[in-house]
């Protein structure tokens, strides 16, 4: 498993923004293609953010679509650990 940070996804995968609302994590699969190559499903693991290639149910935060495709090959790729260094992130 590859781990990249989410600023590297998104220059990697070219991360396309919901067009209603811009933002770039979808919260439900309302419409979108759950067999497409472009998405991702953001899942909470431990406090910790992953995006898994495909669509996923447990524990999802939400969906991702990107321009660039995944392929068989490509799993976890985007990682996000709350800053141990920030207070607030530790309670």
């Amino acid at each position: 498993m590859r781990q990249m940070t989410e600023d590297q996804f998104d220059e990697a995968f070219d991360v396309v923004p919901d067009p209603v609302t811009g933002d770039t994590v979808r919260p439900t699969d309302q419409g979108l293609d759950r067999t497409s190559q472009y998405l991702w499903t953001v899942v909470d693991a431990d406090g910790d953010l992953y995006a898994l290639s495909g669509w996923h149910y447990v524990n999802r935060v939400g969906y991702v679509i990107t321009q660039q495709p995944w392929d068989e090959d490509t799993e976890a790729e985007w990682f996000i650990s709350p800053d141990e260094d920030d207070p607030e992130e530790q309670l």
